[in-house]
């Protein structure tokens, strides 16, 4: 018969509160005490400083809602005071503040002890899974501007093909003067490069994956370089694996990603600051990008010493529109950084943003490395 003695319920008893000391302490998900009177942690596992990067000293010394998102905060005290009525919190979404500014989102498990008025949360972090989300949601975005670009870059490129052959005309249809001629030029150059960024809507709104070849990222980074920094009162650092490897792609569509994220670092960048180009060769285990598989790639890191990217501004950088900038004559309407990551997408590729206020940023480009004994050019 089993022993039920008191001296062998104290060890059972023991064993129990040795396992859930356990499972508090190893748990991957952030688990915690909180006191409904006066809104402070009580208790919290190592868990909260693996994903925030507060001590637990910190993260008991000041009201949780200090550590809540601004702009979810008010939901999420609205679903604290229905924990205070009794009614459990399943699966609600927020984010929390890490200690070095940045924001990791929590989805929430909570009930509470009505009796002591303390609270026991369960919070896992789904960062991931939310990015992801959002990159699907860019995705739709894209196809939907594809649907649009591709709508109507034919027909706007008939109109530029139009308004060229008229201002040929009017060189045909009697003599002009010096200055004449160079206005004319002037629109002409004008009109052409409108042709060539409609090409580009086209080739985006149709995956175009012509023209693809074997290439040395090199020649052609150094030609981006050339182009937007060479007048730029900048430093300039630039590091080269000796034995870069091969990429296949478009050469257009790559000289105008480079063009495009050289050109925003340079905007970024005030006098007397620096950008830095370094490419090398990369085996990636643990990719960091969603869509980027393991493997060899070419790594081009362009860095900048400029104002960096708000933490709140950082995930909205890819959606297509989007811009910092002001709207108006001479300025974009922020596709261009939504370009290149379609580009290096659609090449196997991928293109990542890290940024600190105050400190710069770095874009990273992937794509996929050739073999030594790949096809020919």
């Amino acid at each position: 018969m089993p022993d039920s003695s008191p001296l062998a319920s104290d060890a059972a008893h023991a064993i129990t509160s040795a396992q859930f000391d356990h499972f508090f302490q190893h748990s991957l998900d952030l688990l915690c005490f909180a006191s409904l009177d006066d809104g402070y942690f009580k208790k919290v596992n190592p868990s909260w400083t693996r994903v925030l990067g507060w001590s637990e000293e910190e993260l008991l010394s000041r009201p949780v809602h200090e550590f809540m998102h601004p702009e979810d905060r008010e939901r999420t005290l609205a679903a604290r005071a229905q924990l205070a009525e009794g009614v459990p919190v399943r699966w609600l979404e927020n984010r929390y503040l890490c200690k070095d500014g940045s924001a990791r989102w929590l989805s929430w498990q909570s009930i509470t002890d009505p009796e002591r008025h303390v609270v026991f949360g369960i919070a896992r972090d789904v960062t991931e899974r939310r990015e992801a989300e959002r990159e699907r949601l860019v995705v739709g975005k894209l196809e939907s501007t594809g649907i649009l670009a591709g709508g109507m870059a034919h027909d706007y490129n008939n109109l530029l093909a139009a308004l060229r052959l008229n201002l040929d005309m009017v060189e045909f249809s009697g003599p002009v003067t010096l200055t004449q001629r160079h206005l004319l030029n002037q629109a002409k150059a004008t009109i052409d490069a409108a042709a060539t960024l409609t090409r580009q809507l086209i080739a985006f709104a149709d995956g175009d994956v012509s023209g693809m070849r074997t290439l040395d990222l090199r020649p052609l980074v150094r030609q981006a370089i050339e182009l937007t920094l060479h007048d730029a009162p900048v430093r300039q650092v630039c590091e080269w694996a000796p034995d870069l490897a091969t990429v296949r792609g478009n050469e257009t569509q790559l000289a105008q990603v480079f063009r495009g994220l050289l050109l925003n670092a340079r905007e970024a960048t005030p006098a007397g600051g620096s950008i830095a180009v370094r490419a090398e060769n990369a085996t990636l285990e643990k990719t960091p990008a969603t869509d980027l598989r393991p493997g060899h790639y070419v790594r081009i890191r362009i860095s900048d010493t400029g104002a960096g990217i708000p933490h709140e501004v950082l995930p909205k950088i890819f959606d297509p529109y989007f811009s910092t900038k002001e709207r108006g004559q001479q300025k974009g309407m922020g596709l261009s950084l939504t370009l290149c990551r379609v580009i290096l997408h659609r090449l196997g590729g991928a293109l990542t943003v890290e940024s600190k206020p105050g400190q710069g940023t770095t874009v990273t480009c992937y794509l996929p490395a050739m073999p030594a004994n790949g096809p020919a050019p």
